[in-house]
């Protein structure tokens, strides 16, 4: 999943829209709310969206997970455009952190990219570690490494931080960030020419959890940003 024969991802925005080819799938998770407490797994669907084929709109593959109350959340890729010039990396993993288990999913969509399969798993018991739960968002990093943003510490609550995977053999390397930790951890984005990261507000996860309650915004549980 190169493009242009360079690297992952494109150059901008533009490029993209003026060089890069229609999908002809796309993968969505859907997911079983924890609360509902089933014993259904939540699953990776590809679907195929290329209009010329006779499978167009249809679900063409299931991927199940092997556990229950995972909840995934943002997926991102192992490489993208921060490094579309280095022809070394390769779109071809799918990370998929979980809010409810913190648990990390390393999708392979390179081998058999109608069929993805599980690569690797970042256990709960490997944020622990490193003091961190509930995984939100993924991003691929210029250095080929990945980074995720996570809203709470081992006991949900308001002290995230941030953490980095291994580009190559997708284990846990640690913190990210140097310093306090952050306060309303959530969604961020980067930009990579100016050196600035925005990173906006939640709550921490034993607050939103059991399920949101109109309260708490008055309590100050939730950020404003």
């Amino acid at each position: 999943m190169a493009c242009c024969g360079k690297g992952p991802g494109y150059a901008s925005p533009m490029d993209a829209m003026r060089n890069g080819p229609r999908e002809e799938i796309v993968y969505i998770p859907c997911i079983i709310p924890p609360q509902t407490r089933s014993n259904r797994p939540d699953y990776l669907v590809t679907v195929n969206v290329d209009p010329k084929s006779p499978n167009y709109s249809k679900i063409i593959h299931r991927m199940y997970l092997p556990n229950i109350q995972d909840e995934v959340h943002h997926t991102g890729w192992n490489a993208c455009s921060s490094c579309h010039n280095d022809s070394s990396k390769s779109r071809n993993r799918l990370i998929m952190p979980c809010l409810g288990s913190s648990r990390v999913y390393i999708v392979d969509v390179g081998t058999d990219k109608y069929a993805p399969r599980i690569h690797h798993i970042v256990e709960p018991s490997d944020m622990h570690k490193v003091g961190l739960t509930t995984p939100h968002t993924t991003h691929c990093l210029a250095n080929g490494e990945i980074m995720i943003s996570c809203l709470g510490d081992t006991d949900g609550n308001n002290k995230g931080g941030f953490v980095t995977l291994d580009g190559e053999t997708f284990q846990l390397k640690g913190r990210w960030e140097r310093g306090p930790e952050a306060e309303y951890g959530y969604d961020y984005w980067y930009q990579p020419h100016f050196n600035v990261m925005v990173s906006s507000g939640w709550a921490a996860p034993k607050t939103f959890k059991p399920g949101f309650n109109p309260n708490d915004v008055g309590k100050g549980l939730y950020g404003i940003s």
